[in-house]
């Protein structure tokens, strides 16, 4: 039973910490090389392929600002 005051760690609709779920294809070239990835990084496929797609959504922004 949870505490009356108890923190939720799921972030409610609105919140910035939302996510969301979608489908990403890769091919089992691309998944071998994720799980290599999270294995020596300690981490789950999930968080090893969101931390991917971060760095590459930053890597992104980053040169696009470079090219304007």
């Amino acid at each position: 039973m949870k505490a009356p005051n108890a923190i939720s760690h799921v972030p409610k609709m609105g919140d910035d910490r939302a996510t969301e779920q979608f489908s990403v294809s890769v091919t089992p070239q691309e998944k071998n090389l994720i799980d290599q990835i999270a294995s020596t990084e300690i981490r789950s496929r999930s968080a090893t392929t969101r931390m991917l797609i971060l760095r590459g959504l930053s890597q992104y922004k980053n040169e696009s600002l470079i090219a304007d």
